[in-house]
This record gives structure tokens, C-alpha cells and sequence, in this order.
């Protein structure tokens, strides 16, 4: 019988684990109770974080005038929502950052995931349907891959053959990995999600980013990723020329709204903000060769 997400799982915590901050901040944002001054106290148990969390909200990502000194003053500028989501991707990123792998080069696999997520930033305003959060749709973006991590971390001999056999053939990386083990990243992704109770349309995005039209609930972020996420190889791989035909689902551009042009124009823009921003959210040793 063929093995399931949530079996493929079952030991995942004795791999990574999110901190107990990020799941006691996203308790307190719901929690109508708790304050500004209320989270920062919490978050102020976790230095690291802490200085992480100021890095961003002094980096180009916000851009704000003046310098954000102490955590209650991020939250009040950022708001507490968005913070929820700043804390999360920082607390995804920090517990895969000290994972060491010879199978893939992790600076590259970070700077696409923060390009992806940087990308469905810009794009969130521009669809001709309804504007999204643009922190979320960051989040989304930015744990999109995640379950390749997992993979990586869990089964290296297996990913060795599938990267091997990807390369070799040519053949779409999500493809090989359902050939070779019989799962793929996008539903490992997805249950790790659901697992840390992250919010269901991160397991969306997760599970149907490359297939976008098979999602059945928030379509508009799962395609807005996905264009993301095509865009973010496509520049890594030939530059922002983008003379290459665009290998984007038909119905994610329906859905969005968006054309050509409009998303070429947010890749140019995430581009600099990448340039600026990546060193600010991955540990220095990570983001060395960014």
C-alpha cells in the first residue's frame, strides 16, 4: 500500500520543528484579548528572532522613514496581522536553515523561494479581481517549496535519484518525484501545513502550485503563486529578457486577470527588492553566496 503524507510525517518533529513563539503569536493575533505590548513580550523570549524580525522591518522589504526600534513598534507599523505572517516565514526559514544537505545548494533554493514570495507580493494589487494581503500572499510564496525540505531532510537517497533523473531527462521535478517515491513535495508540503495548523490557503498554495486549476478553494492565491513561482525560474534561468514562452496554466491567467506585461513589470520590481531584502531574512550563514 502506498505510503500517505501524514504517514511520511508521522516522525517529522524529531526533524524540524517550528519554535513554540511562532504557534503562541498566531494564538495571540486571534485572540482579541492580547495587545501589541502583549505579543512583543512574548516574542522578546526568542532574542534571535527578535533581531531577525527588526532586520526586515528596517530593510527595503518596508522601506519605512524612520528606524523601527523595538518589536511593539514593528507591530504597530506592520500591523499585528502581518506580523503573524512575518514571524511565521521567519520561523520556517531559521528551522530548515540549519539543515546540511549535499543534494541541493540551499542559498539557491532559499533566493527562489524569497523571489517567488516577493513576486506574488507585487502581484496581489494587480490581479483584476479582488486585491489580496500582500504579506500572505509573501508567505504562501515563500513556503510554497517547503516540502522538498522535508524530503531532502527525510529520504535523501530516493531525492538523490529524483534530482539525478530530473536533471538527466530533463523531465519536471514534481513529475519525477511521483514516478520514483509515489509522493510528491507539493501533498508533503501541503500536510506539513496542516500539521503546524497553518492557514488553509498555504496548504492550498502548497498542494496545487503547479497545477493550479485543480484547486477548489483559494484559486485566486494558488494561481497568483503559481505565476510567481514560473516567473521566479524563468529569471533565475535566463535573465529578466523573458523571451521564453511563459509555461503558465491557461486558467491562472483568466483567473488573475493579469497579462504579460504586468508580470514581467512586478518580477523586474521583486527583482531589487530581492537584491536588498534576502540578507535580512536568512541567517547570514545561508544568505553568504545569495
Amino acid at each position: 500500500m502506498p505510503i500517505t503524507p501524514e504517514q511520511f510525517l508521522r516522525d517529522v518533529d524529531h526533524l524540524v520543528a517550528l519554535p513554540d513563539v511562532c504557534f503562541r503569536v498566531n494564538e495571540m493575533v486571534d485572540d482579541p484579548n492580547s495587545s501589541a505590548l502583549d505579543i512583543a513580550h512574548v516574542l522578546s523570549r526568542d532574542p534571535n528572532l527578535t533581531a531577525q524580525l527588526l532586520r526586515i522591518a528596517n530593510s527595503p522589504y518596508y522601506g519605512f522613514p524612520s528606524r523601527v526600534e523595538t518589536i511593539s513598534r514593528a507591530i504597530s507599523v506592520i500591523g499585528m496581522q502581518d506580523l503573524r505572517d512575518l514571524v511565521l516565514s521567519t520561523s520556517v526559514i531559521n528551522a530548515f536553515s540549519a539543515d546540511k544537505n549535499d543534494l541541493i545548494n540551499m542559498d539557491k533554493y532559499w533566493r527562489h523561494s524569497l523571489f517567488t514570495g516577493f513576486i506574488a507580493r507585487e502581484l496581489g494589487s494587480k490581479t483584476t479581481t479582488k486585491v489580496l494581503c500582500k504579506e500572505r500572499l509573501f508567505a504562501a510564496g515563500l513556503l510554497h517549496d517547503i516540502g522538498q525540505l522535508v524530503m531532502l531532510a527525510k529520504i535523501p537517497e530516493i531525492m538523490r535519484v529524483v534530482l539525478h533523473r530530473a536533471k538527466a531527462d530533463a523531465e519536471p521535478y514534481h513529475e519525477v518525484e511521483q514516478v520514483v517515491f509515489g509522493l510528491g513535495h507539493s501533498e508533503i508540503g501541503a500536510a506539513l501545513m496542516k500539521k503546524w495548523h497553518l492557514p488553509e490557503s498555504f496548504q492550498a498554495v502548497a498542494l496545487y502550485h503547479h497545477e493550479p486549476e485543480k484547486a477548489e478553494a483559494f484559486k485566486l492565491e494558488v494561481s497568483i503563486v503559481h505565476i510567481a513561482n514560473a516567473m521566479s525560474h524563468i529569471a533565475h534561468m535566463h535573465g529578466l529578457g523573458f523571451k521564453e514562452k511563459l509555461k503558465i496554466s491557461h486558467e491562472a491567467w483568466e483567473l488573475t486577470g493579469l497579462d504579460k506585461k504586468t508580470v514581467v513589470h512586478a518580477t523586474k520590481k521583486a527583482t531589487a527588492e530581492l537584491e536588498d531584502t534576502v540578507k535580512a531574512f536568512v541567517p547570514s550563514g545561508r544568505a553568504a553566496n545569495a
